[in-house]
């Protein structure tokens, strides 16, 4: 049993941050730079005084006695935070009369989150005992106490320190110098495609579009990046909403393999060993089973903690079971949202493909090339992401085509980086991974395409 005292607010901390704010408009702003809100008070009474300091200063008054007793007059009765008057005045003179040092704010503000974080985490143990009593599975247990974790860490102070913009631009320079020199690893992570490396840059905490219609090789595109991820830049994980392990297992296998394995042993060895070679302790995990946007979450967060994972990858968007939100598009957005952040605060490259509209396809043949109006079901995917590249393959919808095993991809967006281009690169349906074209075919495609 957890011992009622446990949950107890650092009441001391409280009033002696409410009695400094009282005293002087200054420490309510140092205090919301720290990141003091009304819900890391325990005590109901303290949250509705600190919302009413707030409320003040945003009406240009600064807090006094005579405003509190003022303004706290209609919280008074049963159910309220004061049952009666005597009680706000109670509060109001014991505040007033409290002495407290400025220079410990920090302190009592970081003693207040620490108590909020307590209650957070005590909270989710009975919540998860209780979950366990109801004979929830052990990943539902897992996911709730991840979340209970997240949720006790975002109660945390943190001063909130202005910069110039010279310091920001000194830093940059150092971090550039740094990485010329080779002490300092370079925070981009490279796709393996020369072309596309050329002209476009993934860098950490970039959360990356990747939009194309059935066929266009998006499941392979992202298979290959990682797997030059996972050799060079380091551990990756890949989701995989679309299909299960085994079917992932067959479409690798069916890359690498000698044609008519099916019949003969050694030619199935033979494929094996190919295999293999690619993707043999490679640090690329996968989850087949995270469905749900909480449990693609939940389980980045694990291999960011537990592997250091640099780049992640969805496959894809629209499969994954989002949170109820009015419209699919609202959906779509929310999750959107949620997934830049994810990629920002874990600081990994975060590519995610998604399906483009069926519209597409109605436009003449000359006119199918994917554009941002083409992003299925919300405009909030255009706004969020960092880049956008889209999948094109004229051999699609045009099987005669000179050459079929050109997959055009167009950078549609690039937050730090020139945009509209195109880099194109080899893919082969059934027949091998994505891949760079030689230099010189390159060279060719750029001047027959702008770029």
């Amino acid at each position: 049993m957890v011992s009622g005292d446990i949950l107890a607010s650092n009441r001391s901390h409280e009033e002696s941050l409410l009695a400094l704010c009282l005293r002087s408009e200054g420490a309510v702003h140092e205090a919301v730079e720290l990141g003091v809100d009304s819900g890391l008070f325990h005590d109901r009474a303290h949250r509705r005084v600190w919302r009413g300091f707030l409320e003040d200063i945003r009406a240009g008054y600064a807090p006094d006695e005579s405003t509190l007793l003022d303004r706290h007059g209609a919280d008074v009765g049963h159910g309220r935070p004061w049952a009666d008057l005597q009680a706000l005045d109670c509060t109001v003179s014991r505040l007033a009369s409290m002495r407290p040092r400025r220079a410990h704010l920090k302190r009592y503000a970081e003693g207040i989150a620490q108590a909020a974080q307590r209650r957070v985490l005590l909270h989710g143990a009975r919540r998860v005992l209780a979950l366990h009593d109801e004979g929830v599975e052990t990943p539902g247990l897992l996911e709730d106490a991840q979340r209970t974790i997240l949720e006790a860490t975002e109660s945390a102070v943190e001063q909130n320190q202005i910069v110039t913009m010279e310091q920001i631009a000194r830093e940059a320079c150092d971090r550039a110098v740094e990485m010329a020199a080779g002490r300092e690893p370079d925070n981009c992570v490279p796709t393996g495609l020369r072309h596309l490396d050329g002209q476009f840059k993934a860098r950490r905490g970039d959360y990356i579009l990747i939009g194309g219609r059935p066929s266009m090789g998006k499941t392979h595109f992202l298979l290959s990046i990682l797997n030059h991820a996972a050799a060079q830049s380091g551990p990756v994980q890949l989701h995989s909403v679309e299909m299960r392990e085994a079917a992932l297992g067959d479409r690798i296998y069916a890359h690498d393999s000698i044609r008519g394995w099916e019949r003969d042993e050694g030619a199935a060895k033979a494929s094996s060993a190919a295999v293999l070679a690619r993707w043999e302790g490679l640090p690329l995990r996968v989850d087949t089973r995270s469905r749900t946007l909480d449990q693609v979450a939940s389980s980045l967060r694990v291999a960011k903690q537990r592997d250091g994972i640099v780049a992640a990858a969805i496959d894809y968007l629209q499969l994954m079971r989002l949170p109820r939100a009015g419209t699919r598009e609202q959906e779509v957005a929310t999750a959107s949202r949620e997934l830049a952040a994810l990629a920002g605060e874990l600081d990994i490259v975060l590519f995610v493909a998604c399906q483009l509209s069926r519209a597409l396809e109605q436009r003449p043949m000359r006119d199918r090339r994917p554009r941002m109006s083409d992003l299925r079901e919300s405009g909030q995917l255009e706004q969020d992401a960092d880049g956008i590249l889209f999948l094109f393959r004229e051999a699609a919808y045009n099987p005669m085509v000179d050459r079929p095993e050109i997959l055009e991809v167009g950078i549609a967006k690039q937050r730090n980086g020139r945009a509209p281009r195109t880099a194109f690169v080899h893919y082969q349906p059934g027949s091998g991974y994505v891949e760079s074209l030689s230099a010189g075919d390159e060279m060719r495609f750029s001047s027959g395409r702008a770029s």
